[in-house]
């Protein structure tokens, strides 16, 4: 199917997980190393050893790296952060909503910091486009149904066919730790401390536990996440605090002191 496809330019959608570790070994497994270009989202609640640990992966593979992020109409950088405290308006009413932190139907932090910046570096390009991405079916219930080849016509156009192909799908967390320990693939620390998945220091996906594993090991975001929950009068579990469930009341400061 991608071989069919000819691509001209390969883009390795790349993290700094054990997942797009392996999707890169994938990656120079298959194609020829001129038209790779990895693109990695940069985001303000990534650990800090993140950038890094992406820069070390790609020198691993000897594959160029850009690094892209959120921007604003003036071109200023955004942010988790800043979109979370930023007023919202509604489009058609123009009456001010409420801010809430993203939950499973509404995923605005992967939507707008992440996938945006990196669709926007695709349309840079012209020809034929493949746009490889490290999800798993193992993951999630939603990911378990993806399709691996999905052509992508938002960023397609009369000079450019663009696909996005997920080639690691059905792999298990087994097989891709294989693949990294038997390529010698840089790591992230953060899977040494205890972390399940290194996508943001904090993240919805969070349990208790890695909660507290981001107080200790990046307590700054963890304090402005903290901030923004007594702001917005909302809590980190997605819905208001008057809500009933013990689980949606408890703010982050709560679950700190119930865990550690």
């Amino acid at each position: 199917m991608y071989k069919d496809f000819n691509a001209d330019h390969v883009v390795v959608s790349v993290s700094g997980g054990k997942d797009s570790a392996a999707l890169m070994q994938w990656a120079v497994d298959n194609f020829p190393k001129e038209k790779l270009v990895c693109v990695h989202a940069k985001i303000d609640i990534d650990w800090k050893e993140t950038v890094p640990v992406v820069e070390a992966q790609c020198k691993h593979f000897d594959l160029p790296l850009h690094v892209v992020e959120a921007v604003d109409k003036s071109g200023q950088p955004i942010g988790f952060l800043s979109i979370l405290n930023s007023p919202r308006m509604d489009r058609k009413t123009g009456e001010a909503k409420e801010n809430q932190f993203p939950d499973m139907g509404n995923r605005w932090c992967t939507s707008r910091l992440k996938v945006g910046p990196i669709d926007k570096f695709v349309r840079t390009l012209s020809g034929r486009v493949l746009v490889l991405i490290g999800e798993r079916r193992e993951e999630s219930s939603q990911r378990a149904k993806l399709e691996p080849w999905r052509p992508d016509e938002n960023n397609s156009k009369a000079s450019r066919t663009v696909v996005k192909f997920s080639p690691i799908l059905d792999l298990t967390e087994k097989e891709v730790w294989a693949i990294i320990e038997a390529n010698n693939i840089p790591k992230h620390p953060c899977y040494e401390w205890g972390v399940s998945r290194a996508s943001c220091a904090i993240c919805i996906f969070s349990s208790n536990h890695e909660i507290a594993l981001a107080a200790k090991h990046a307590p700054e975001i963890v304090a402005k996440y903290i901030e923004a929950e007594a702001k917005i009068k909302h809590t980190f579990r997605y819905k208001p605090a008057t809500k009933t469930r013990e689980e949606q009341k408890l703010t982050i400061a709560g679950i700190l002191k119930k865990v550690l």
